[in-house]
This record gives C-alpha cells, sequence and structure tokens, in this order.
C-alpha cells in the first residue's frame, strides 16, 4: 500500500527516523490484516487418518506437494491443533473419541472430511459399525471427496479453508459448505448436523452423555488355572498320528466329513486340543464361530465353532475340528491351553455370541461395552442403528 508522506497528518521522531534510513521499507496495514494472514497461514492440522485417505495426506506432507510450505505442519496433541483433518472411515467405536479430541482443540478450529468414507461412509454407509459420515456429530468446513483424494486435493481443500478464514476474519458470512452432491442421492440413516429434520433427541447433551467411557472393572468371571491339564495316555512329542484314527480311537468320532471339519463332543474338545499339543501341534490357527438361527422343522438355534491347529517347522500340517452346542449353551476355553486362544475367543463372544466358559476375561474386544446385540449373528440387521453416531 502506497502512502504519500506529504500528506501525514502527524509526525513523530522514530517514525521520521525510520523512513530516513537507507534500503529500509515500511508499510502500512491494519492489525486485523496481519492477524488474519498468520491465522490463515498456520493451520496446524491435527491429522485423524484411519485408513488409505491418511497415505495420500502423508504423501501430501512430504516433498513433492510440501504443504508445510503454507504453514500446515502435522501436530501430534489437540491442544496445539487448529484444523482436524478426518482422513478414513469412522466407526461408531471410534467415533466417540474423534468427538472428544475435537472438544478438546481450542477456538478458532475448523474440521476438513477428507474421501468419501468421512464424508458419507461411502461403501460402508449402512454397515452396523461406520458413521454415516462425520458431519453426523461434528460440524464440517471443507470436503474434499474422492476415493482416496490425491496430495493435490487435499492442498486445495486447505487453500479452500484458507478462503473461508480470510472471509470469516473480514466479518462476511461464510455458510456451511454442502457435502458434494454426488452423495445426495442417498441420505445417511442419521441426520447430519446441518438438516432441520435432525430429531431433538439426537442433541449435543446426549453425544456428550455416550462419551462416558464403560470402566473395565472386573468382569465377573471365575478366575481359572490357566495350567494346561494333564491328559492320561497323551502321546509323546514328535510322534506321528493322523487326526481321523486319532479321533475314532479316542474320542468316538467315526464319522469324518469330506467338506467340513469333524465334529467333536463340546465337552471333550478341549481335551483333543491338548493331545494334539502333545502331538506337536503347537500353534493356534484359528477360532471362528458361526451361528445356525431356529429352523421351521423344529431344529434349534446353535452356534458352530471351528478349531485349527498347526504343526511348526518343515513339513507343516493342519488338524481342524468344530464343535456345535445350542444357542443357550457356552464351549468350555481353549485359553488354559493355548494362550492365543484369549483373544480370538473374545472376538467371536463379541461378533456372533458364542459364550466361552472358564475365560479369563470375556468381555467385547473390537466393539463398545454398551453395544447391543453381536453384528455376524444371521438374524443381525446390518444397518442396525446405533444412536447416537448412526
Amino acid at each position: 500500500m502506497a502512502v504519500n508522506e506529504d500528506a501525514l497528518a502527524y509526525h513523530h521522531p522514530l517514525y521520521d527516523l525510520m523512513l530516513n534510513v537507507p534500503g529500509l521499507a515500511v508499510g502500512l496495514a491494519p492489525v486485523d490484516r496481519l492477524l488474519t494472514w498468520g491465522l490463515k497461514n498456520s493451520l496446524w492440522v491435527f491429522p485423524m487418518a484411519t485408513s488409505c485417505c491418511g497415505i495420500e495426506y502423508m504423501a501430501a506432507s512430504a516433498s513433492r506437494v510440501d504443504i508445510d510450505r503454507m504453514g500446515t505442519i502435522p501436530r501430534a496433541s489437540p491442544r496445539q491443533a487448529d484444523v482436524m483433518l478426518v482422513a478414513g472411515t469412522i466407526t461408531v467405536k471410534m467415533a466417540p473419541r474423534v468427538k472428544r479430541l475435537w472438544d478438546q482443540m481450542p477456538e478458532p478450529k475448523w474440521c476438513i472430511a477428507m474421501g468419501s468414507c468421512a464424508i458419507s461412509g461411502d461403501f460402508y454407509r449402512n454397515l452396523y459399525s461406520v458413521v454415516p459420515g462425520i458431519d453426523t456429530f461434528l460440524p464440517v468446513d471443507v470436503y474434499v471427496p474422492g476415493c482416496p483424494p490425491n496430495p493435490e486435493a487435499v492442498m486445495h481443500g486447505l487453500l479452500r479453508l484458507q478462503e473461508k478464514v480470510e472471509a470469516a476474519r473480514a466479518g462476511h458470512p461464510v455458510n456451511a459448505e454442502p457435502p458434494p452432491e454426488l452423495f445426495g442421492a442417498i441420505s445417511p440413516s442419521l441426520p447430519r448436523l446441518t438438516d432441520q429434520n435432525r430429531p431433538p433427541e439426537l442433541s449435543e447433551e446426549q453425544v456428550q452423555a455416550s462419551l462416558t467411557v464403560v470402566p473395565e472393572g472386573d468382569p465377573g468371571e471365575v478366575p481359572v488355572d490357566l495350567t494346561p491339564p494333564s491328559i492320561p495316555g497323551a502321546l509323546p512329542d514328535g510322534v506321528s498320528t493322523e487326526l481321523a484314527p486319532l479321533l475314532k480311537d479316542r474320542f468316538g468320532v467315526a464319522e469324518i466329513p469330506a467338506d467340513a471339519p469333524p465334529l467333536v463332543p463340546a465337552e471333550r474338545h478341549v481335551e483333543l486340543a491338548a493331545t494334539l499339543k502333545a502331538l506337536g501341534y503347537r500353534q493356534l490357527v484359528f477360532v471362528a464361530a458361526s451361528h445356525h438361527p431356529a429352523k421351521k422343522d423344529g431344529e434349534a438355534e446353535a452356534f458352530e465353532v471351528a478349531y485349527a491347529l498347526r504343526t511348526v517347522g518343515a513339513g507343516s500340517k493342519v488338524a481342524s475340528w468344530r464343535v456345535r452346542v445350542p444357542a443357550t449353551e457356552s464351549v468350555p476355553t481353549l485359553t488354559p491351553t493355548f494362550a492365543g486362544a484369549d483373544w480370538q475367543e473374545r472376538e467371536q463372544f463379541d461378533l456372533v455370541g458364542v459364550r466361552f466358559s472358564g475365560h479369563p476375561d470375556l468381555r467385547r474386544v473390537m466393539l463398545p461395552e454398551n453395544w447391543e446385540g453381536h453384528p455376524l449373528r444371521r438374524d443381525y440387521p446390518a444397518d442396525h442403528a446405533a444412536a447416537p453416531w448412526r
């Protein structure tokens, strides 16, 4: 801004001295303009990266695009950040943590929804565990569409945010940015914060109430002895025995299906696991449960749990079996024999609903403790509501 020095209405010795210093240029500007320049060029980002969009954000921070040159640097703490950049899918279990971190950020603050999953849930929009867009619980200032958007799109989103910051500092009205039109074709199961039809029960108070963390107290299970049980007549290590003769001679299982693991009585499957471990099957490969609803022909509701063990080293072999119990009964835990069964059985309890008797810590491992139902049961709706997040 040019200044006509002859038209100055005031004089000051210090100012006159600065004007007479050779090579020194003096510029005048309002302090508010200086503060606006500093604010929009120091957008410190708190990256909430949960999936593939996070890789694109990392690329945007690397040398080729280098968003650091515009004053945008990542911060590890929300307390020193201006912008939350949500890059990826947000699940119902993650949403309360994202909201809590957002609340810890000081004002003024802004939010960027990066990628289709953060904007609308995309492929997972109607999945029981995914939030159908973060603007159902966070105010979004800029949407960066794509699956995933490239680093240049991230920089464009930050430039858009700089424009909004400058407009807000100048006192101009800044309207909330609508989601991309592509995602208006399918409305989320939970109305967005800017939606006039959002029901009053999904208020900020309910969101805050749902942030209460369930204490991880004593699960109430009876302590169990984790020492593997001794099996009378167990064969020594290194003895090679085929699974079918073992099941027939020692466990009375004569039928070995060609297309499925053999069915072993639930009360004896721990004994089978210990016997196989003594034969060298020392690696627990998986514990996988399935749900069978009651049928019209009178067959009761039941759970099936499949197990697989593997020998270690050259010539590795796999032994698998399954147990079937009514839905009202439990399956004896394998935790005393294989420590790796701990979290795998917890996962099957969490997702399918199978209870494992004797488990030392049988509680959810993937979903929130207050989640209703078990999502991998066959009678569970895929678009199950979990207010206030979806």
